[in-house]
């Protein structure tokens, strides 16, 4: 007798026909669920809707949304019974999470009532679901209950430490963060006596937290630097442990590209890409990156384009951004608008598909879209359309009208058309809503220095010192400060400012790295 997947889908639909009652159902629509997840047919039929149906009934369209279904209704009918199932309940972990269905999941568990003494593999899985959907509140809370348990033992959790990590490093403010740190260097101690690979990943979770703490741009500048050195000898370990983890060789070329070590990130790019087999969509976009800082524009274009042809939805968006940028420094603005109106299309259409759906997506969308018209205003700025460039900044501010970046792109097409004035009251804007925004802080600096009253300069070392505080790769920020302190008659201070100004410029890359994401 055949064994194939389609002949026990139908032994299981006929079965479910029979069935008189839902506690009838309830086993067969468990093993339908778990058969449509792990061995999905090759050809997939609907099921037809029921004769009285309406516009309002669900109907599958592929099997895994069949088996969500079906999952689904198992634990909302039965939830006791659920409860207590761990098949069942890993079958529902798994469905979901292929869907990435994670919000649904992380409700459906805890509408069972795991108990975290009794099933805690089942609380942990729902922490992690949280922290997928992005409750990383909701998802500290359940793993810290975790970890306390496993501490009273004087066994702490590996795992729930790593959580721990990616929950603090998710919610990105400096306290969460610190919170990180503490269990990264828990997990690390924890550790030491394990196995490589454990201690790669605990020392990879330490550098990513470290490598994200010397990016806030409110921390003093000395700290910075001690947590940008701790990350690259904590990701160095992680590499020691296991040579062949690609995130962790992205890791670490990515702060070593932030250290402008441009040799050594890019060496640690290809391994990454070597180690992958080519399917790392970050590492092709930090490296293409990373060959623009060296200014190797035609090879970062090369890059730019194999990698889109390996990238998924995911990552489309930022390697295309990048493509365009690197248009620019080309002298070819025009190529880069052909790439950005392809994502606005598809980002575009995507938003219009959640608005119908009513998709929590929708604000995301919006985000997203309104970053494309900033990146479009750029490149108009590029090809000096500012009447192009400024109807881009009018439909960003539609879509985030609070956001600082919005701001600081009006004030560039101000200080384009030559209305220093209002370009000034954009950049002083956007740092009333974000006290830290670099770019606007310096280029409030340019102006004053250029306007060259003895308050003027006043005022732009300020704005200047405070930008390269922040951001101090802007090598625009110490180009005017050199000249700041020419025309206030500082020559060594002018000559050390100009100095660094042309270093830095030598190792710009188009995009800052820290537009890339860290992986946990």
């Amino acid at each position: 007798m055949s064994s194939s997947p389609e002949l026990w889908l139908k032994v299981l639909e006929a079965q479910l026909r029979k069935g008189s009652s839902s506690t009838e159902h309830q086993p067969h629509l468990g093993r339908l669920g778990a058969l449509l997840t792990y061995c999905p047919p090759r050809q997939y039929t609907a099921p037809p809707p029921p004769e009285s149906s309406t516009d309002n009934v669900y109907v599958p369209c592929n099997p895994l949304e069949e088996a969500v279904l079906c999952l689904l209704l198992c634990t909302q009918h039965h939830s006791k019974e659920f409860a207590t199932e761990r098949e069942l309940c890993w079958h529902l972990c798994m469905t979901l999470g292929l869907a990435k269905q994670h919000e649904r999941l992380a409700k459906a568990l805890a509408e069972t009532g795991i108990n975290e003494k009794q099933q805690p593999l089942e609380y942990r899985a729902q922490a992690q679901a949280m922290l997928a959907a992005g409750q990383a509140a909701r998802a500290s809370l359940c793993l810290k209950v975790l970890l306390e348990g496993s501490l009273d033992q004087q066994k702490p959790d590996i795992l729930v430490l790593l959580f721990l990590v990616k929950s603090g490093f998710t919610t990105g403010t400096v306290a969460s963060l610190q919170g990180a740190l503490g269990h990264a260097r828990q997990a690390v101690a924890a550790v030491r006596d394990k196995s490589p690979i454990g201690q790669g990943r605990a020392n990879m979770a330490l550098g990513v937290v470290l490598g994200q703490l010397a990016s806030v741009p409110g921390l003093p500048q000395k700290d910075r630097a001690d947590y940008h050195d701790e990350a690259l000898l904590a990701l160095q370990q992680a590499v020691a442990c296991d040579p062949a983890d690609v995130d962790i060789l992205y890791n670490l070329a990515l702060v070593q590209a932030e250290g402008r070590q441009l040799p050594a990130a890019e060496t640690n790019c290809r391994a990454a890409l070597k180690a992958s087999g080519g399917c790392h969509p970050p590492s092709w976009a930090l490296l293409a990156l990373v060959l623009s800082a060296r200014q190797h524009i035609t090879a970062a274009l090369a890059v730019a384009a194999a990698a889109l042809e390996e990238a998924g939805p995911a990552y489309e968006g930022l390697l295309l951004k990048i493509k365009a940028r690197l248009h620019v420094a080309d002298e070819e603005a025009a190529a880069g608008l052909q790439s950005l109106a392809h994502l606005m299309a598809r980002v575009q259409r995507a938003a219009a598909h959640a608005h119908r759906q009513g998709d929590d997506r929708l604000q995301t969308l919006r985000s997203h879209e309104s970053d494309l018209w900033l990146e479009l205003a750029r490149t108009f700025l590029a090809l000096q359309q500012t009447g192009d460039a400024r109807y881009c900044v009018q439909q960003a501010k539609s879509r985030a009208p609070g956001s600082p970046a919005t701001h600081h792109m009006e004030g560039r097409v101000c200080q384009e058309e030559g209305n220093l004035e209002a370009a000034i009251e954009c950049y002083e804007m956007a740092l009333s809503i974000d006290v830290h925004y670099a770019k606007s802080s310096l280029l409030l600096g340019v102006l004053y220095r250029q306007r060259g009253g003895p308050h003027d300069l006043t005022l732009a070392q300020g704005f200047l010192s405070d930008g390269l505080s922040y951001e101090p790769h802007r090598h625009v920020g110490w180009y005017n400060l050199g000249l700041l302190h020419k025309a206030q008659h500082r020559p060594e201070e002018a000559e050390r400012c100009l100095r660094t100004a042309v270093g830095l410029s030598l190792t710009a890359p188009v995009m800052s790295f820290s537009k890339l994401p860290r992986l946990l």
